[in-house]
């Protein structure tokens, strides 16, 4: 097929995508989506933090706060699974996208399962001009 028919038969194909977050994605079953935290339950012991392959996962016990670089996270369930105390579940769902890498922190005197997110800057691969 040459490349002008394949160009227009995409042009009047509906595209292959969904609108994400516009609308709902489509979660395979078996997706383990991303980590939550249920802040009741966390002794703040650090087994989590010590245990993300990724170093994702950052504890302040005295601001009594879990934070999660969700660009670093890659839903392997190791944290989940050393919890003593069952804090950390898998939900099925993703992160909203956004335009900078952000964290989500976790905080005690937040409702259950709520968070707060955080703008990491991005990184641009240059210091002051330098590279």
């Amino acid at each position: 097929m040459s490349m002008l028919t394949s160009s227009l038969k995409n042009l009047f194909r509906r595209p292959f995508t969904t609108r994400y977050p516009h609308a709902p994605a489509d979660i395979p079953p078996g997706n383990r989506g991303r980590v939550m935290w249920d802040m009741e339950k966390c002794i703040f012991c650090r087994r989590c933090e010590r245990s993300c392959p990724t170093s994702a996962i950052t504890t302040n016990k005295e601001a009594k706060t879990q934070r999660v670089v969700r660009n670093r996270c890659i839903a392997c369930n190791v944290c989940v699974e050393v919890c003593p105390t069952q804090t950390l579940s898998m939900v099925p769902e993703y992160s909203k996208p956004d335009v900078a890498p952000v964290a989500h922190v976790f905080a005690v005197d937040l409702p259950r399962h709520e968070f707060r997110v955080e703008h990491l800057p991005r990184y641009g691969g240059k210091k002051d001009g330098v590279q």
